[in-house]
């Protein structure tokens, strides 16, 4: 009961932060205008619009800013000042991280699915028809990833400020060779190779396969990894969280 009570108090804090509350709803579409608006002479008359390869792209790039999300959740000054008490509190060291963790998944999940439901019904993007549950799920796993790497870099640096810039530098890298922006594959065959180890990429791919041939040949293996990735990355968390650090 102590821990849901954290986990509401924590998605209070997420709920009443404007600027986190545009960054996980609004931005995602206005990325998807834009970038739809100054590419739409590049597709021509294909099946794939701009606009429904970037409403894909552009939900992908935003879910994995999640990470700045879970940092601002765990150690943004004001929230921190109030969750001091929950240190010196009779609860679990665990469930202190968990809290922040999971109250951000649990955001990510509800912004990103009505993103892509929005997508879908009221702007008549492409995201799979009645495969679009699918895609939510494997949105959803990427989030997932994202609110527990963030998580685990705050656990690390201990501050907010040094675990976001620290963080941007592997974000980026998943970003760039996932190929969200420009296809990857234009740049040659050893950037190409290098993109497999970007979880963006695996999604991309496998999203595009879901939408467009309804293959499911790589959804499990990419939502495995996914959920293999978030454990890793918990676990990591659980050794390098310190109570008494995060007061410092």
């Amino acid at each position: 009961m102590k821990f849901l009570r954290m986990i509401k108090f924590d998605m209070l804090n997420i709920v009443r932060n404007p600027t986190l509350l545009f960054a996980n709803t609004i931005f995602p579409f206005i990325l998807i205008a834009m970038m739809g608006f100054v590419t739409k002479n590049n597709f021509g008359g294909n099946t794939v619009s701009s606009y429904d390869y970037y409403g894909v792209n552009m939900t992908i790039f935003s879910a994995m800013l999640i990470t700045m999300t879970a940092a601002n959740t765990f150690m943004e000054e004001k929230v921190k000042k109030g969750n001091i008490r929950m240190v010196y509190a009779p609860v679990s060291r665990a469930s202190i991280y968990l809290s922040k963790l999971l109250s951000t998944y649990i955001f990510g999940t509800v912004c990103y699915c009505s993103v892509l439901f929005l997508g879908q019904t009221l702007f008549h993007l492409n995201l799979g028809g009645r495969y679009l549950p699918y895609l939510m799920l494997l949105i959803d796993a990427l989030v997932l990833f994202g609110c527990c790497f963030g998580t685990m870099f705050c656990c690390i640096f201990k501050n907010e400020e040094r675990a976001n810039g620290i963080m941007q530098i592997p974000v980026a890298f998943f970003v760039f060779f996932g190929g969200v922006f420009f296809g990857i594959h234009r740049l040659g065959e050893m950037i190409n190779s290098i993109s497999i180890f970007s979880p963006v990429y695996w999604v991309s791919e496998c999203a595009f396969r879901l939408i467009y041939d309804h293959d499911f040949s790589i959804f499990l293996p990419v939502t495995l990894c996914l959920l293999l990735a978030s454990i890793v990355c918990t676990a990591v968390c659980h050794i390098a969280f310190k109570p008494e650090e995060y007061v410092c």
